[in-house]
């Protein structure tokens, strides 16, 4: 189980991963809790942004994600 925070979508239907090469991200659909364990989980809201402002531009786009607490993600499951 995870804590700090992580990048999703409006929704809170995907969080962001790293792809499983390790050199890169990728969305990913939360389906159950193994995937909260691979999201990229940050310990503060200003180590996120830092990191939402480098995977936008390594992405080259905007991604329109949102910081949220993790534990608001795992309410989903428990």
């Amino acid at each position: 189980m995870q804590r700090g925070f992580v990048l999703c979508d409006a929704d809170l239907a995907h969080v962001l991963c790293l792809n499983p090469e390790r050199n890169g991200f990728q969305l990913e659909s939360v389906d159950d809790t193994r995937t909260l364990n691979r999201a990229l989980c940050l310990h503060d809201v200003t180590e996120a942004k830092n990191v939402y402002t480098r995977v936008e531009a390594h992405a080259g786009e905007e991604l329109n994600l949102e910081i949220v607490n993790v534990a608001r993600l795992y309410k989903k499951f428990f």
